[in-house]
């Protein structure tokens, strides 16, 4: 008889099998689900030790309530959205997510993304299908090294985009208050101002908040004085869109990538966004790699293994859970 029981609320995966190999070395049974509404979740964890949770949601009181004996909940990715934290620390439940399973990934494309946008790859290859190889469209366009990169967010990934960009001799300047400026010494911190007004490049890499919603609205676009690509391979509700829209017809910006779009999806057919020569645009796909998605599932496993074992998750959210 098992000794744990461990669900998994939805999933997306072609199966669970990382999970019950890894599992199944501390005796526990998986039970998974497909939760779409809240009494389907809450008929589903009685009895759980653990749960694992992609996208269903909110994962609140109610729903803890119907499983007193559970000690955690993982989120299978980085944003914990999903899940109402203060609700899980007042139960005694400590709340994890898998921060480092797609860094190389979302770093990737980002870069990706602006060197596409500077180089101006989309409008010269839409010119040569239509048969032209005049130059005058893709001016001005400036060597590499020249320009100077901002990156919003110095995470994890905020790291990587500075490391991957940096061979291509950029300037590389960012913000984020609460980087260790000193272990990145070979980066300039500065304000948002200053880097909304001197980047060529702006990678956005920051979290999902009340506090950086809209961060990049009319007046951050009114702001950018050097005409700058914007990439986004974060959180859709980063950027206001409809903003971005308006910089874009106006000129205040000159391209933009990406990933993710408040509200989407689906992204409608008659979407502004879609009617741009400059405008690169992905299904949220920054993330994947088939390396990228059987990490998320043996991560996010061994960080419920770890609390069936009673050790501490490594990226616990709520550690005054433990007080």
């Amino acid at each position: 008889m098992s000794s744990f029981k461990v669900v998994v609320t939805d999933y997306v995966f072609p199966n669970l099998e990382p999970e019950k190999e890894i599992l199944s070395e501390v005796g526990a049974e998986l039970v998974a689900g497909h939760c779409e509404t809240k009494q389907e979740a809450i008929e589903l964890v009685p009895g759980a030790d653990a749960v694992l949770n992609t996208y269903y949601g909110p994962i609140d009181g109610d729903v803890m309530d119907a499983m007193p004996e559970c000690r955690i909940i993982v989120r299978y990715g980085v944003g914990v959205d999903t899940i109402d934290i203060p609700a899980a620390t007042n139960r005694g439940i400590m709340v994890a997510n898998v921060p480092d399973y797609c860094v190389d990934e979302v770093s990737d494309q980002a870069v990706t993304m602006t060197l596409a946008l500077l180089r101006k790859l989309r409008q010269a290859d839409r010119m040569v299908r239509s048969g032209e190889w005049a130059l005058a469209e893709l001016k001005p366009m400036r060597r590499i090294s020249t320009l100077t990169v901002g990156i919003i967010g110095l995470g994890r990934i905020g790291r990587a985009i500075a490391a991957k960009i940096s061979p291509f001799g950029p300037r590389i300047i960012y913000c984020d208050p609460y980087a260790d400026s000193s272990a990145t010494p070979e980066l300039t911190s500065v304000e948002l101002g200053e880097l909304l007004r001197t980047s060529d490049a702006i990678i956005i890499q920051a979290p999902s908040t009340p506090q950086t919603r809209h961060m990049l609205d009319a007046d951050a676009f009114a702001a950018m004085e050097r005409k700058p690509v914007i990439i986004n391979c974060a959180r859709g509700d980063l950027i206001d869109t409809d903003a971005l829209v308006k910089a874009l017809e106006q000129g205040q910006v000159s391209g933009a990538g990406l990933d993710v779009i408040e509200n989407t999806p689906p992204l409608p057919e008659d979407h502004p966004l879609l009617m741009f020569d400059n405008v690169i645009l992905t299904p949220h796909s920054a993330w994947f790699s088939g390396d990228a998605l059987d990490a998320l599932q043996r991560l996010g496993a061994m960080e419920v293994a770890r609390a069936l074992k009673g050790e501490q998750p490594r990226h616990l959210l709520n550690p005054e859970v433990l007080e």
